[in-house]
């Protein structure tokens, strides 16, 4: 029997739990009788329901669907749109132990972000049911009580028709020992050789101890195996980790592979190895779609369909010409390697250009194509040049640096994306179905009212994916938009109201609107308007668009915005409002006069794929003159205090002490390390919120994380760290001039833009996270709490779900629990020193 309760709130990263403010859903014992207060209902009360699992209750798996009758969504839904339709409720269960002695079980939860087990509580969940990193826990004999909090979610459940929930929860008794999550990750086979070199498989511990993996070895002497990372690969008790290693075929041809893991653990004093994991290799012909890996720069293996140039085009275009790409964006929950994604371009099978459908890092295209997701992007492109080595590839090469980018639905989306922030890539942008920003999706109305500079905090946090405000980034680039007038899915307002954008900024752009259609049908990427831009695009001997005369350059983060026009943004004045450049070109006498707005420091590209760069920069009236055989890369226009523009050739600033490159942005920022992510924690509950932490970037991202202690945190050239620390002190900053401290004996100490000390006591649920800068352009995420509350409400906020907007700092609170972000005591963001800027809110 499951007891369900219903409350109302959404924004449940940031807590906003209601029932929080009466002890949480956990301390409530089951009473028809009581009533809680809900804005949902009638006479604002609701009650304890109780309803069966679709399955037998006793079974290890049940599949649960919420519905709530008694709520009028046909009122609430034509008043309030789709926002009135995503809302939580709790519900409770029990898991049952038989036998005498503890049981490891392995724990799925399907479509769910936050659960408690007895009096322990896991955040993070498998809210998209990828299914990868399940939750380890060891169990004593009887009674467990499970109470799930659920979230409906428009964009993954449905705005159409009854607004339930549908979870699934399943128990596995544990095997023990090293075990292995989904199928491994490996290449196909193209024209008879391995698409590539590098392949994975995701393992998990499920002991109480730390598992070594030693070694990996094929049963099939067509292949040969070996470890990318030397020995020992660890794995911590519980945790999920995607194992890379190299293969290769060197003598003759197989088409199926067994190979198992060699592991040891403290506990054994003998070699142990995992089960037998056998995998048959799909051979695909030249002319088929396959699958090749890649590596990318934080440690992580992905995967991408690739379709090369036809036998066709080989014929007409010499080995020496280079085509362009076209990258083709999945939309939500679609996996690349099925028929439906990877064969969507069939009936075009002559396209002049490279035929790329990226993952994103998973199904959903990581976050929704943004930080990570492009990330994933730039390096399955950047991988062509490997596969045409690994393959030997005879026929017309591949120019990285000129895109048509194409995508359907959150692919639609992930496409203004690309035109918004890779302009000077990108030849022509088709963008299907696809919604303008995550705000304009399912607006933010009913998350709890805030003080207006929160809201604006919030809002300024996600500013870097409203595409609406960088229209003007792409304006001259050719856009085909195409959307069905009955979407139901995406509504079409969302189209409409780009077309209308890109007219105001006196750009052509076409927009095909197909009457009486729906989200999807199987010919929607190879429609006659779409094919016909195809071939405008690829068809043409000079296909980069030309660069208007006159154009903008809007900017919310130069960590994710290359080049318009040569031109790149290096560091804002302040992040909390855009940085905007009008240029205006006169090529006769190699002059640009250029205009700018909250712009700190920029400089012009080397080699512009659309324009002669000028001579002659005039800078709002300042004239500086370009060396033409300088490189432009070494130089930077830079903004001096009394606002008068200055050429330099100075390197110092891209030190600790100020802000640059890959450190800049919002705290997803973590996600661009340049080398394995790490994490650090120093006691019982940090290593629990460790291993939180690492399984959601797993689960979300499919990132590869390492547990490690603190002595071996900074070594080296690795990655960004996320540290994890509980109580009255606090590891100091790299950068000695840092505003956050803690005052041991008293509280957190944050230095104002202008200068005064705010010290925030000591409090029962006070906690915070931030960013803090480490050398060579590295970052680390720290995460405090005064207290076991406080840290795992500020551990809620590592990114992990796209719409959350988490800006560069957090002050949490005990109330942050059911008053969600309206709770803090202070969030904001640093300038490029490191100063925290005048717009963020402290209370």
């Amino acid at each position: 029997m499951l007891h369900v309760l219903l409350t109302f709130c959404k924004e449940a990263t940031w807590g906003a739990d209601p029932l929080e403010s009466l002890g949480g859903f956990r301390s409530l014992r089951y009473d028809p009788k009581a009533r809680y207060h809900s804005s949902l209902a009638p006479e604002s009360l609701v009650s304890w329901t109780s309803q069966q699992p679709e399955n037998n209750s006793d079974a290890a798996v049940a599949d649960l669907t919420i519905d709530f009758p008694h709520i009028n969504w046909e009122y609430l839904r034509p008043i309030y749109g789709w926002a009135s339709l995503q809302y939580q409720a709790w519900t409770r269960g029990k898991i049952i132990i038989v036998g005498e002695s503890p049981q490891m079980i392995v724990i799925y939860t399907d479509n769910v972000l936050e659960f408690w087990v007895d009096d322990q509580p896991y955040f993070g969940g498998d809210f998209y049911a990828f299914r990868r990193a399940p939750l380890v826990l060891r169990l004593n004999p009887g009674s467990h009580q499970v109470d799930v909090r659920l979230i409906r979610d428009v964009r993954a459940m449905g705005g159409v028709g009854n607004p339930n929930i549908r979870i699934k929860l399943e128990a596995q008794k544990s095997k023990g020992g090293l075990a292995f999550t989904g199928e491994p990750l490996l290449p196909d086979l193209f024209a008879g050789k391995l698409a590539s070199h590098l392949a994975s498989v995701s393992v998990r511990s499920e002991e109480l101890e730390w598992i070594d993996v030693l070694d990996i070895q094929s049963l099939n002497k067509a292949f040969v195996l070996a470890m990318t990372e030397n020995p020992p690969f660890r794995v911590a008790p519980g945790q999920s980790r995607p194992l890379v290693f190299q293969i290769s075929m060197p003598s003759g041809t197989s088409t199926s592979l067994s190979f198992r893991i060699f592991y040891s653990m403290k506990s054994s004093s003998s070699l142990l190895s995992s089960p037998v994991i056998t995998h048959h290799f799909p051979h695909r012909t030249t002319i088929e779609p396959h699958k090749f890996t890649f590596l990318l720069a934080n440690g992580t293996l992905s995967y991408a369909i690739l379709r090369p140039p036809s036998q066709k085009v080989r014929n007409e275009i010499s080995d020496s010409e280079a085509l362009p790409v076209l990258l083709n964006l999945h939309g939500a929950g679609l996996d690349v390697n099925s028929h439906q994604v990877g064969h969507m371009l069939d009936s075009v099978p002559d396209l002049r250009a490279w035929v790329l459908f990226p993952t994103g890092g998973t199904t959903w295209g990581g976050d929704d194509w943004h930080t990570w997701g492009f990330i994933d992007v730039e390096a399955a492109v950047k991988a062509l040049l490997e596969w045409i080595k690994v393959t030997e590839w005879k026929g017309p090469q591949v120019d990285i640096e000129k895109w048509l980018v194409s995508g359907h639905s959150n692919g639609g989306q992930g496409t203004w994306y690309a035109l918004a922030h890779h302009p000077d890539k990108i030849l022509g942008g088709a963008p299907v179905s696809g919604y303008s920003s995550i705000q304009a999706y399912v607006p933010y109305t009913f998350w709890r009212i805030s003080d207006p500079r929160v809201h604006t905090v919030l809002q300024g946090s996600l500013a870097d994916y409203r595409h609406e405000l960088f229209v003007g980034n792409f304006a001259g680039i050719p856009v085909m938009q195409q959307h069905g007038s009955m979407d139901d899915n995406v509504p079409v307002y969302h189209s409409r109201r780009m077309a209308q954008l890109i007219s105001e900024t006196k750009s052509s752009s076409d927009y095909k609107e197909l009457q009486g259609e729906g989200h999807w049908f199987d010919t929607i990427m190879t429609t006659t308007s779409l094919r016909e831009f195809y071939d405008q695009i690829l068809s043409c001997e000079n296909t980069t668009p030309s660069l208007p005369q006159v154009f903008t350059i809007v900017v919310a983060n130069p960590a994710s915005m290359t080049s318009r026009g040569g031109i790149v943004v290096d560091q804002l004045m302040t992040p909390n409002q855009l940085g905007k450049i009008q240029i205006e070109r006169d090529d006769s006498v190699s002059i640009w006069t250029l205009k700018t707005s909250n712009i700190l420091r920029f400089h012009f590209k080397s080699e512009s794929s659309n324009s002669m760069l000028p001579c002659l920069a005039i800078v709002d009236g300042c004239s500086i003159r370009l060396l033409p055989d300088s490189k432009f890369e070494d130089e930077w226009l830079v903004r001096s205090v009394d606002g008068a523009w200055q050429l330099s050739r100075e390197t110092r600033w891209q030190s600790i002490e100020q802000r640059f490159g890959r450190q800049l942005g919002n705290l997803d920022s973590i996600l661009r390390t340049q080398g394995m992510l790490s994490i650090q924690g120093h006691n019982a509950l940090n290593s629990s919120l460790c291993l939180q932490i690492a399984r959601n970037l797993f689960q979300y991202f499919g990132a590869d994380v390492e547990i490690i202690d603190s002595a071996s945190a900074y070594k080296g050239e690795a990655g960004n760290v996320i540290s994890v620390e509980k109580g009255s002190t606090i590891s100091p900053s790299h950068l000695p001039t840092y505003p956050i401290s803690i005052d041991q004996g008293k509280g957190i100490c944050i230095r104002d833009a202008r200068g005064s000390v705010r010290l925030y006591e000591f409090e029962e649920g006070l906690g915070a996270l931030f960013l803090s800068p480490l050398p060579n352009e590295r970052l680390e995420l720290k995460i405090w709490g005064f207290d076991d509350d406080g840290l795992r409400q500020a551990a809620r906020l590592v990114p992990m779900l796209t719409g959350v907007g988490q800006p560069d700092f957090v002050l949490v609170r005990k109330r942050c629990a059911w008053e969600g972000a309206a709770g803090v005591l202070g969030m904001g963001s640093f300038d490029s020193f490191w100063n925290i800027t005048e717009g963020s809110f402290l209370l």
